[in-house]
């Protein structure tokens, strides 16, 4: 039965070639080599050795089913023969034949060696071929083993495979179903958002044209900045919801007026404002950036936003703008919070993998991470020096036209 199910198994997974036909017989006395290649040579394609040394030079260049060896040989004993065989990484199935009772070597054949089968002197040929027989098939089923074994590996790792791949599609499926519903919803705010701005618009214009209190005037403008940067953003959003990609509009200018910007926004919140902020952006020493200056504004406010969350009053946030040895021109907020864990970090670009539990939906850092990519850039998470965390954005360089 059990070799039933082994033969279907095979045929099911169409493995063949398992046996070469061969026979290597070995023994010091060519009269024995003669005798027992006489009777094996019409079944199997037979090769003779008179030494364990001609045998595994045999053995190492021709496949090989069975070894029929004499234990007495000089140089190298049967069992020796067997033995090297096996470390060789040759699976030949091993067949001692000997005209002594030798205990200790029955022993180191069937434990070292792992002998299939011992026979003694004076042997009859059917005692050979059967044992030679029974030898292959054994063989066969250890090959047939370590294949099916093979491709069962095989199997699982391609299973395993497209699981993994499965999962991750189920999860790009999910995360476009969730990024299709926060755009729709994005769209709605940005309608309502729109109206509000309309109205504030005309209030900053009366105030202005009558001269009114010059912080209550500075107070609307920044007000209105930082809700159009949220328009901005919104709009952003719900663009690649709608599209799978980013709009830029691209323009020259100077990556020091990004900061000046995002700071200009980030000024109406409270929070912000009751942190120490240290700014390092010389506009004379910072290369023209080609891009969408608004989009990295916002890139830019959201990292300040996450400082300012992760921090306490007092603390600093450094923000700073400089050229890289690459030569690209670098943004970076740090701050003096509790830093973010590798854990975390790794995900932190992900869509809707929020780092602020319930009060996010995880879109900021994902959304940032597109549009510095849409700049050929590249936004980092790394541990600042001496505590905290430090969020970087590197930006090639415009090239200029001559």
């Amino acid at each position: 039965m059990e070799g039933a199910t082994l033969n279907n198994l095979l045929k099911e997974y169409a493995v063949q070639g398992l046996l070469t036909g061969s026979v290597l017989i070995v023994d010091d006395e060519l009269p024995n080599l003669a005798v027992l290649g006489s009777f094996l040579d019409g079944d199997y394609t037979v090769h003779e050795a008179g030494s364990g040394e001609e045998a595994l030079a045999i053995a190492k260049l021709t496949p090989i089913d069975v070894v029929v060896c004499d234990q007495r040989m000089p140089g190298m004993t049967g069992v020796e023969l067997l033995h090297n065989l096996r470390e060789s990484g040759i699976d030949a199935t091993g067949i001692i034949l000997t005209g002594y009772t030798d205990t200790p070597a029955l022993i180191a054949a069937i434990n070292d060696a792992h002998v299939f089968r011992f026979l003694r002197k004076p042997w009859q040929p059917e005692d050979v071929l059967t044992a030679v027989s029974a030898a292959s098939n054994s063989v066969m089923y250890q090959r047939a083993a370590r294949r099916l074994l093979e491709l069962l590996s095989d199997r699982t790792t391609e299973l395993q495979r497209t699981l993994t791949e499965l999962k991750s599609a189920q999860q790009s499926l999910l995360q476009l179903d969730r990024l299709v519903t926060t755009g729709r919803l994005a769209a709605g705010i940005t309608h309502d958002l729109r109206n509000a701005m309309s109205s504030l618009v005309m209030v900053e214009y009366e105030v202005t044209a009558k001269l009114a209190d010059p912080e209550l005037v500075e107070t609307i403008a920044v007000g209105l900045a930082g809700l159009r940067n949220l328009l901005e953003s919104l709009e952003t959003m719900n663009q690649y919801a709608k599209q799978k990609r980013l709009a830029m509009t691209m323009e020259y200018f100077d990556p020091s007026r990004v900061v000046r910007d995002a700071i200009t926004v980030m000024r109406m919140d409270l929070n912000f404002r009751a942190r120490n902020l240290v700014i390092d952006a010389p506009r004379e020493t910072l290369p023209l950036l080609l891009g969408d200056r608004q989009k990295l504004v916002q890139v830019l406010v959201n990292l300040l936003r996450n400082a300012a969350q992760a921090t306490k009053v007092d603390d600093r946030i450094w923000v700073t703008a400089a050229t890289d040895a690459r030569g690209h021109v670098c943004f970076a907020v740090e701050d003096e919070g509790p830093g973010i864990s590798p854990e975390v970090r790794d995900r932190l670009f992900e869509a809707f993998a929020s780092t602020k539990n319930d009060q996010g939906v995880g879109m900021g850092l994902y959304m940032s991470r597109l549009i510095v990519e849409n700049h050929e850039g590249d936004l980092q998470c790394t541990e600042r020096v001496g505590g905290g965390a430090r969020f970087a954005i590197a930006i090639p360089p415009a090239e200029l036209e001559s």
